[in-house]
């Protein structure tokens, strides 16, 4: 069976306000110990700068950047998320537009300084149509930076937690996995890298972030994260 956008947005649709309210305002674990404060980094002083979130979900790093000074877009297909991101919006005020579509299918009249994807395009289908959106959007010399799940290193039935060691059986070939909400889908790491390029921005830095012992040793989920990567960032700048 073919795996559209469509299936993994009606998926994601049905997430409960439990998890939402689990997920928190600051992200998971992850996000708060390893994506976050890479992305910040990399992002900078990002006060008054136009900045689009692309596949925003909660909306949790829009409210972020525009606590930063940031002047946030929010971009999310799913219908639970998009209107828990609007509602926030609503009830603290930070000046965010949201707008619920399909990444593949955006088209912008703004054109942004920023564009910033957060652990999305591995999640998409039509991820090819997405990234070229994006890139789109941005203004010459924009910057694009997005975070994926690390493709050379996935942790597939508790291998790490199980054995310490991750084994790599089959990189190559393309593949879904399904998650709790819709799917994530592998691809090599070359993939995306190339495609970037090819799409008219270059590569200006990676970051595999690494999470300290001493953050580790105070939660256990993070534990594989000080010997092997999670995630991969990729930083690149629009010709």
């Amino acid at each position: 069976m073919k795996i559209s956008n469509q299936d993994v947005i009606q998926s994601w649709s049905q997430i409960t306000n439990k998890e939402i309210d689990a997920f928190g305002d600051d992200g998971d674990f992850f996000r708060q110990h390893l994506l976050n404060p890479a992305l910040l980094k990399l992002l900078g002083n990002v006060s008054g700068k136009t900045i689009l979130d692309a596949g925003c979900g909660t909306g949790y790093l829009s409210r972020i950047l525009a606590i930063k000074g940031a002047k946030m877009t929010g971009v999310e297909p799913s219908d639970v998320l998009f209107k828990y991101a609007v509602t926030q919006e609503q009830n603290e005020p930070l000046g965010i537009n949201y707008v619920q579509e399909d990444l593949s299918e955006f088209n912008s009249e703004q054109k942004f300084d920023a564009v910033v994807s957060n652990m999305v395009f591995m999640d998409i289908p039509e991820y090819e149509k997405a990234i070229q959106n994006c890139i789109a959007s941005l203004k010459s010399k924009g910057t694009c930076i997005f975070s994926i799940s690390h493709p050379c290193f996935e942790d597939v039935g508790g291998e790490w937690e199980n054995n310490k060691q991750l084994v790599v059986k089959e990189y190559f070939k393309e593949y879904e996995v399904q998650r709790n909400h819709g799917y994530s889908f592998h691809r090599p790491l070359s993939t995306y890298l190339n495609f970037v390029i090819e799409s008219g921005c270059e590569i200006i830095r990676m970051i595999e972030p690494q999470l300290s012992e001493r953050i580790a040793k105070e939660n256990a989920q993070g534990q594989r994260d000080v010997h092997v990567p999670s995630f991969i960032i990729i930083h690149a700048i629009k010709k």
